[in-house]
């Protein structure tokens, strides 16, 4: 089994196993194998890159599958969490939150190892987060801003200090029986 390193690349994630490099919602001109992009603005410009995806739907991109759950539209752009596996480690992407998801979008995302998402405190109370991240039941949570990382971390009842990079491995998932693990990424 390979490691997958995760890093912040504002204002995205990168994850990378090996030589595949896969970002959501990456800085402009980021290279990548696979690209998802949380908020897509409209109207999306067609045809899009192979390695892009960018809506609801199921894809495999360089062999990758992908699920993508709408989360509808504000602001003139398209919102999607996606849901992916890299490594055995189901991952889950909700993009930047100002509501809370439907259920049926959270549900077909499946089973969630590691989740991903960022929140605006002024929209979603932090009661509404950890409602969520129950909901969903990951065994590690990665928020994308450091407000976030702050308020669950407090509401949990977790101490943790900002790191450069989560590397991990499928047993490390498997050897502890790890549930709502904060880890906080700087950003």
């Amino acid at each position: 089994m390979k490691l997958m390193v995760v890093s912040l690349s504002p204002p995205g994630v990168r994850c990378q196993v090996g030589d595949f490099v896969m970002f959501v919602d990456p800085p402009a001109g980021r290279k990548a194998n696979l690209i998802l992009e949380t908020q897509a603005k409209l109207p999306i410009k067609f045809p899009l890159s192979p390695e892009v995806v960018a809506g609801a739907g199921e894809y495999e991109v360089a062999g990758v599958r992908v699920k993508g759950a709408s989360l509808g539209s504000d602001s003139g752009a398209l919102r999607t969490a996606y849901a992916t596996e890299l490594e055995g480690i189901r991952l889950a992407f909700l993009g930047e939150l100002t509501e809370e998801p439907a259920s049926d979008a959270l549900d077909r995302l499946g089973a969630v190892d590691i989740l991903f998402f960022e929140a605006e405190p002024a929209k979603l109370k932090t009661k509404q987060l950890v409602g969520l991240v129950k909901q969903i039941g990951p065994k590690i949570i990665v928020p994308l801003g450091d407000k976030t990382a702050k308020l669950l971390a407090e509401e949990l009842g977790q101490k943790v200090k900002a790191e450069e990079k989560l590397v991990i491995k499928r047993k490390d998932l498997e050897k502890e029986e790890i549930t709502n693990k904060l880890v906080w990424l700087k950003s």
